[in-house]
């Protein structure tokens, strides 16, 4: 086999699943390490604007956030939501998934994990906190919009005008957080349990998360986004 033809099976198979796993398919993993077949997957990387992160036994395919083939876009959000969703739906969809991915992977020490289960109340609780400090302080969240381009005042008026009884409706609290959570777990990122009282990270999302998206910059600058002194603490 040729490693242009490598190359495109590797390719397939992370397109088809997200992700190739040494144990189910132990020879294309190690083709994966040769030279050419890597050269040549680096090149389409480049091009189709993805990047493939090899985490322990496994590789991952991960879109480019400015990827619209691969990737979501605000539209895939709002039908996930809504027929009926606005853009506004889909960043407090975003902002949930922040804060979530906060209290996860938040840590200061050399490994970020801070715990290995996250209760939906716990969550619901601290976006009660965090967006009802936005719309008490909005000078300090108008200074977090302009830095980065997020409206946290409008996130948090619409958070707090959806019902706050625990109920799994979609415009309750309650039901907006397990909406969101459901999409991760579709892509096999949690796992909710306990009748989807509990959220548990699954070993894609740590594999993720600890090999990739979270280098010392980007550990520093979310601390500094849910942490920074003055503004309000969205």
């Amino acid at each position: 086999m040729s490693s242009l033809n490598t190359a495109l099976k590797i390719f397939k198979k992370l397109l088809d699943r997200g992700q190739l796993d040494r144990d189910g398919d132990g020879d294309l993993f190690l083709e994966y390490r040769n030279g050419e077949v890597r050269s040549i997957l680096a090149q389409m990387e480049e091009e189709m604007e993805f990047t493939i992160v090899e985490a322990g036994s496994t590789l991952y395919l991960v879109p480019d956030s400015s990827n619209g083939l691969l990737g979501f876009v605000s539209k895939d959000l709002r039908e996930w939501i809504a027929s009926d969703a606005r853009l506004l739906d889909s960043y407090l969809l975003c902002y949930i998934v922040m804060v979530m991915l906060y209290l996860f992977y938040g840590g200061r020490n050399r490994n970020p994990k801070q715990r290995d289960y996250l209760r939906v109340s716990k969550l619901l609780e601290e976006l009660d906190q965090r967006l009802g400090l936005a719309l008490l302080e909005q000078e300090g969240a108008a200074g977090l919009e302009e830095r980065y381009g997020i409206n946290f005042v409008k996130i948090a008026e619409l958070w707090e005008s959806k019902q706050d009884y625990e109920e799994k409706a979609r415009k309750t609290k309650t039901g907006t957080i397990l909406n969101t959570c459901r999409l991760l777990e579709r892509h096999n990122l949690i796992r909710l349990v306990d009748n989807e009282r509990e959220i548990r990270c699954t070993r894609k999302l740590d594999d993720l998360m600890l090999n990739y998206y979270l280098s010392d910059s980007r550990v520093e600058e979310i601390q500094a986004f849910f942490e920074g002194g003055g503004e309000a603490h969205a």
